[in-house]
Parts: C-alpha cells; structure tokens; sequence
C-alpha cells in the first residue's frame, strides 16, 4: 500500500504521543482524506474491536469520497471482502474480519443513536458543518480517542479557534503527493501559474492560495460585512416597526434549525434581534415565543419550504394573534440578489442575538464551479433577514411608518 510518507510519519508522531487532535489542512489533492483512511484502515486490522466514527457532510461524499477511497486501499494492501466489508442495511458500516469497524453519521444528524466509547472519530470536509457537530459527535468519544479533522481552507474558522494547537496541524498541498497523475498535476500546476502573481482578491489568486498552497484565502468575505452589537434594549424600545421573520428546518428531518427573528429597518441600518433558534424545539415552543412578543400586528414573512404554510396556519391556532402572514418571495436568483440588496446597510444585531452573529461571522462567499456563491450553512438567520427586507421595500410607505 502507497503512503504518503509526510502524512504517515505526522501521523505516527502524534499518534504515539495521543495527541488528541490531529488537523490537517490543505490544497486540492494533497492526500489528506486518503492518508487518514490508511492509518485507520491498518488501524482497524492490526488492533481487533477498534471503532471508529467517520462524519461527513453528506451521504454523496461519503459513496464518491470515502467508500472509493476505503475500496482502493483495501485492495491496494491485497485485501479481498472477507478482510472489509461494506454494509447499508441497519445503518451504514464498514465490518473488519478483526471485528474492527466503522461507523459513518451525517454532519448535523443525532448521534446519540451510535454506540460510545469510540477509538477513534474522523470529520472529513470539516469546514463544510458547524462547532455543533463536533461537539454532539465528541460526546461518543472513548477514553484516549484520538480526533482527525480535514478540510480544505477558505478562511480561518471554528476548528482552527477551538481545536488547533502549536503543533498539531500539518499543512499539505499537491506537491506533498507523488502519486498524483500527470494530468491533475498539469492542472493545478496551470491553476498555480495563472494566480501566483494575480493581484490579491481576484478569482486567480483565491484559487492558488486555496487549491494550490492550501492556506487562508482573502477573496472568500463575508457576505454581509456591515455589522456591529448593539444593546438589547436599543432594539426593544426603537419606535421603528417590526417585521418578524421565519426560517424553517428542524420538524421536517433536516440538520437545520427553525428560527424567528424580528427586524426593524431605516434608510441606513437594520436593527435585528434572534427571538428563537432550535433543532429541537417545535411548534408549541415558537408559539410561546410568539406570544411573548409585543403584539402590535406586526408583519410575519414565512419560509415556504418545508411546508411552510402548514407551520404557519398551526402557529396561528395556537396563538390567535393576527399578524400580517407573507410568504417569502423565492426563485432563482434571489439569495444572491438579496444579499446584494442588504450589503450597503449595517446590520444592528442585539448582544443576546448568539446564533445571529454568529451567523455574520462565518457566512461567506465559496467557489462553487466558476462562480462565487454563498455557502450553504450559517444562513438561517440571514435567510430571515432577507425575506423581511424584501417584504419591507415592497411595503407602502405609510405602512413602514405605522
């Protein structure tokens, strides 16, 4: 079997010292994810009864990434299906004929359900889910488990301020790999020669800092970074009206969160406060909370997904106040343009507002294909901001007043 003599010699280091976190970041095919997977794998088969737990971000990464990986270095290392075994039925699992065997759960998924006292835990793409996942995911660590992040970087975030220390993260890019063919060596070495002396904050020299150097990119910035904390009460005794506004997830078996926020808007700033933000809480829960609200028949803009309407007409049964319900206004197109459209504001977020400005801290522009997009997490709150906004400039002027 091939290694990656940098990542197994890092890897055996801190493994004999039980460093309990072990990051590594780095370029577009540095070997990250495949170095992790042989030492678990040889894990596995020389130490009968190791558990391990693999998250991943999505079951599409886990068939195309992890499974191919693991089924190349089975058969790399002449291993047949009676050494590993990969099963779906009962929950995915992964069995060694040592009895050794992995365990896979999905970023933002209950992990209660598993089974503790794991040897070790695996968060592949770590930069793709929240702090969150990690800590509910840790809670089935056992005694000296050993934890591996990887990712690729597009900015400093949540792992590196929680997880990383002096020494325990090795950073790699594709000239790490000698395996590499040569074609995706003449493509990034392409990528390379294009961004190496492109100005700063273009797309040229994002793409070399991230893929080729796999360090901290400046390009990828926040997608609303006008904001700053304000008082509480700042908020809650403004004349200004109010729009609430609702971003649907948790009822409806996803890793989101249901969240009502209220806003009120001048010609220059928006001042926001988080009212509600939960995985776990329900229709009756956001029904307090709505009561608990000084009803002034406030306009309510819905999120339609997840059965919207049928949320809203069970949270109106069970408050009988009569706001002003709107669907928000969706289609192709709108998460950019409503971003754009609340860029120049500042955004006045109240200081018990957590989630909310945490949100700001981490929602930011990622290449996707050619195109910069928003990232597809860190967005609940802000997708609330953007339905009230846009129910606010279509609003009669008299009625914003009122």
């Amino acid at each position: 079997m091939e290694l990656l003599k940098l990542h197994h010699d890092f890897i055996s280091d801190h493994h004999q010292r039980r460093t309990p976190f072990i990051l590594f970041q780095g370029g577009r095919r540095s070997g990250k994810t495949v170095s992790i997977l042989q030492f678990l794998y040889m894990e596995s088969l020389t130490h009968p009864h190791t558990r391990t737990l693999i998250v991943t971000d999505t079951y599409a990464r886990l068939k195309e990434s992890i499974f191919q990986d693991l089924i190349m270095i089975n058969r790399s290392a002449g291993g047949d299906g009676r050494r590993m075994r990969i099963h779906f039925t009962g929950g995915t699992r992964v069995l060694f004929e040592t009895g050794s065997d992995f365990a896979f759960v999905y970023a933002g998924r209950d992990v209660r359900g598993y089974a503790s006292n794991f040897t070790y835990i695996f968060f592949n793409e770590c930069i793709q889910y929240d702090a969150r996942t990690v800590r509910e995911a840790l809670k089935a660590a056992g005694p000296g488990c050993q934890v591996f992040f990887d990712y690729n970087p597009y900015t400093r975030f949540w792992v590196n301020d929680l997880y990383e220390t002096a020494d325990n993260k090795l950073i790699t890019t594709y000239h790490d790999n000698p395996f590499l063919s040569d074609f995706v060596r003449r493509e990034l070495d392409r990528t390379a020669a294009m961004g190496k002396d492109a100005a700063p904050g273009t797309m040229e020299r994002y793409l070399y800092e991230v893929e080729c150097r796999g360090i901290d990119s400046t390009l990828s910035g926040l997608c609303l970074p006008h904001h700053r904390t304000i008082p509480d009460e700042e908020y809650h005794t403004s004349p200004l009206p109010e729009i609430l506004a609702c971003d649907w997830g948790a009822l409806r078996a996803t890793a989101d969160p249901d969240v009502i926020c209220g806003f009120r808007f001048d010609d220059n700033a928006i001042y926001a406060h988080e009212y509600y933000y939960s995985r776990e809480g329900g229709d009756a829960e956001m029904a307090a909370v709505l009561r608990s609200i000084p009803f002034r028949r406030q306009y309510l803009v819905y999120d339609t997904a997840t059965e919207g309407a049928d949320r809203v007409r069970s949270l109106f049964a069970r408050t009988h106040l009569r706001f002003h319900f709107f669907p928000a206004r969706k289609g192709a197109g709108s998460v950019l343009t409503g971003i754009r459209n609340l860029q120049p504001y500042e955004i006045r977020v109240t200081a018990s507002s957590r989630h909310f400005l945490e949100e700001l801290e981490n929602y930011r522009f990622v290449q996707k294909g050619d195109t910069l997009q928003p990232v597809d997490s860190w967005n609940h709150c802000c997708d609330a901001l953007r339905y009230a906004f846009d129910l606010w400039t279509m609003l009669p002027a008299q009625r914003k007043k009122c």
